[in-house]
């Protein structure tokens, strides 16, 4: 039997907030996104990059030159259990984007 199924994530960057709470457009205000980002990631293998990402994360965890990274301290609850970019440091971020092409991750951005 083939395996016909295919994993999208979609995730997004910056917000849609065009307007603040008593209607007045607050577009080019200071803390407002200039842009607004949609990220799409599709995968052929979703177990296997699960796998992959699993035993990335295992290395990050007890590579001693990142033992001061924040994020991977277990009790923080941040990149010791999950990736995410705003909460991984540059070093981490490096290494799953090494990652990435192993996993026949297909990336669209559209902003």
């Amino acid at each position: 039997m083939v395996n016909n199924s295919r994993y999208y994530y979609v995730d997004e960057a910056g917000d849609l907030s065009l307007f603040n709470k008593k209607g007045k457009l607050i577009l080019g205000q200071p803390g407002v996104s200039h842009t607004f980002m949609l990220g799409l990631l599709h995968l052929d293998n979703s177990l296997e990059a699960t796998q992959k990402l699993k035993a990335l994360r295992q290395s990050l965890l007890s590579d001693p030159d990142l033992s001061g990274i924040h994020s991977l301290q277990p009790e923080r609850k941040k990149t010791a259990l999950l990736f995410h970019a705003k909460d991984d440091h540059q070093k981490v971020r490096e290494k799953v984007f090494e990652v990435l092409p192993s996993l026949g991750a297909k990336v669209q951005i559209c902003y």
